[in-house]
């Protein structure tokens, strides 16, 4: 249903309907970029656009996705954790992915931010221990634009040369790459943590 409205929308105006819904999917959860992004890249493809027509699609996404990080930021460092807790339910914010979110970004730092904005569950939270720890606006905003922009050019364009693939068969192949993405970050950090201890 979300993706035919979405279709309808970029048809008409392609570039500000992947804003809005980058911006909607980060503010809403439940809404995966992992359907939004392929069908924008696709949408793209259906009006015969270039390769400037897709890094436009990405560039807006990533400014979409940017704004909407951007409110939980400011939610968790204006109204703190207590607020968060007793209403976050309301926005669809998960505790369990939220506490991991914590955890991810209290043992990678800044980089959590960078990563987080692309790994599914934790992508849309990371702004909020960012927030609640008061991390300085400027790098948070730069760390997020570079994940959103890393995370928004892979799925875009895997929907602009596979977009007619089915949705689900796209997000199982997001799936796998994601997951070899962590994969190889955990396995550098875990590699330059042991390069450290080893020079102590």
């Amino acid at each position: 249903m979300f993706e035919e409205f979405f279709i309808t929308i970029t048809l008409e105006k392609i570039f500000l309907g992947i804003l809005l819904a980058t911006f909607l999917e980060t503010i809403f959860p439940p809404i995966p970029s992992e359907v939004v992004l392929p069908v924008a890249g696709y949408v793209i493809s259906l009006k015969d656009l270039d390769v400037f027509g897709l890094l436009y699609g990405v560039f807006f996404a990533t400014i979409g996705a940017t704004a909407g990080a951007l409110i939980y930021y400011y939610i968790a460092l204006t109204l703190g954790r207590k607020f968060i807790k007793k209403y976050g339910k309301y926005f669809s914010i998960d505790r369990k992915k939220m506490e991991a979110a914590e955890k991810w970004f209290e043992k990678y730092g800044k980089s959590a931010v960078f990563f987080g904005r692309m790994i599914p569950g934790i992508r849309e939270l990371i702004s909020i221990p960012a927030g609640l720890l008061r991390m300085n606006l400027v790098e948070y905003l730069f760390y997020t634009f570079l994940g959103s922009f890393a995370w928004s050019f892979f799925l875009i364009t895997l929907g602009y040369f596979f977009g007619e693939a089915p949705v689900p068969q796209i997000k199982q192949i997001s799936n796998l790459i994601v997951l070899a993405i962590v994969l190889s970050v955990v396995s550098y950090l875990i590699f330059r943590r042991m390069v450290k201890r080893g020079k102590k």
